[in-house]
Order: structure tokens, then C-alpha cells, then sequence
């Protein structure tokens, strides 16, 4: 195992180690807040967009059964052509999510002594409505797609050095907080950064 890789199951143990550090950067989804509740929040926002209260456990169903839930729960009730207009709502909702216990306090002792950032993946409006939701402030907050599309996600490291360039401060006294370890150690690896590895065990990339 990589000497700066440090492994929790818990997320309120990574302030264990950032003494050391001067700025701590985190990702966002299953780190910071449960994705599943995104999801969840969603699939509510569609059932209550077509009128049908019992659409959104349908449509969870489908998704812990690990279909497609959208497509599948909308053909179940012959209501295919209306896809495009249940992924509009599901993307552009303001979701119903809250922060893991603790997390808000968390981050504000960060910020009273060191640098705080956020490096995210995915949609810009989805992301910008999470952070919105949550209430989250930082000093910097990069959503990778807003750099210039999809190529720009985690594993690519642009995100990383802007980063660094705009606190100011040296990879060495960086930290970078996720919980998928396939994609979002990489960069913070090749640049020589602290990595805390959130083994969340309710988040949808664990294996």
C-alpha cells in the first residue's frame, strides 16, 4: 500500500490527519454526503413531476436490482417516450440531501486553520445543485466537467494542479479525501499529495 495512502471507515476520522497540512481537498459524492440519497431524492422528484406517488420506489427497486431504473420502471408503465423528460427533472432537481453527521462542523474547523477545497465529477447543474443544497463554502470548488467536458474527470490531474495553483500551496501539504479508490487517487499519487481513502461502506462504488 502507498506510504501517503491513510484508510478510514469512518469520515470524521480523516481530521486525525491533517495537522501536518495546509490545505485539505474532498470529494463530494459519498464523502461528503450519501449519493444514494441523491438518487432517492430524484426518483421523488420524478414521481411527483408525473403524479404517481408509488413511481419512486419503483424506480429505487430497479436501481438496488442494479437495472436501469429510469428506463425500466417508465416501460413498465408504457411510459418510455417520457425518458427524456424524467432525466430532465432527475438532473436539474434541487435535491432533498444532507451532509454526513458531523461533516459541517467538520469543515469548519478546517477552515479556520488551513486551506479547504472541493474536487468534483459530473454534471455541472447536478453538482452546483448538490453544493447549493448542502450549503457547502470553500475557498476553491472545481467540478472537472466545467474545465472543458468529461476528459477532465478524475483520473486526469488538471483538476489537481489548478488546485494547487489557487491556494497557493506546495502537493506535499495537500491532502485529497474520496471514496473511490479506482479513480481518485491517481493524480493526488503521481503529484506527490496526501490521500485518505473514505472505505464507505453504504456508497455506490464500493465493491
Amino acid at each position: 500500500m502507498d506510504v501517503n495512502l491513510t484508510v478510514i471507515d469512518k469520515i470524521l476520522d480523516a481530521e486525525k490527519y491533517f495537522d501536518d497540512l495546509d490545505a485539505v481537498i474532498f470529494d463530494l459524492d459519498d464523502t461528503l454526503y450519501s449519493e444514494k440519497e441523491y438518487v432517492r431524492s430524484g426518483y421523488k422528484k420524478i414521481a411527483e413531476h408525473f403524479g404517481i406517488p408509488e413511481l419512486a420506489d419503483e424506480l429505487w427497486m430497479v436501481f438496488e436490482n442494479g437495472g436501469k431504473a429510469i428506463d425500466e420502471a417508465l416501460s413498465s408503465r408504457g411510459m418510455a417516450d417520457n425518458k427524456d423528460e424524467a432525466l430532465h427533472v432527475y438532473r436539474f432537481q434541487k435535491p432533498d440531501i444532507k451532509l454526513y453527521h458531523g461533516v459541517g462542523e467538520m469543515l469548519e474547523r478546517v477552515r479556520r486553520s488551513k486551506k479547504l477545497g472541493i474536487i468534483t465529477d459530473g454534471r455541472p447543474e447536478g453538482q452546483r445543485a448538490k453544493i447549493a443544497a448542502l450549503g457547502l463554502e470553500a475557498d476553491e470548488i472545481i467540478i472537472t466537467d466545467e474545465l472543458g467536458g468529461i476528459n477532465y474527470r478524475k483520473p486526469n490531474k488538471t483538476a489537481f494542479e489548478i488546485m494547487r495553483q489557487r491556494l497557493g500551496v506546495s502537493f506535499d501539504r495537500m491532502a485529497y479525501i474520496g471514496d473511490n479508490i479506482k479513480k481518485d487517487f491517481q493524480a493526488p499519487k503521481e503529484l506527490g499529495m496526501k490521500m485518505i481513502y473514505f472505505k464507505n461502506a453504504d456508497g455506490l462504488y464500493q465493491s
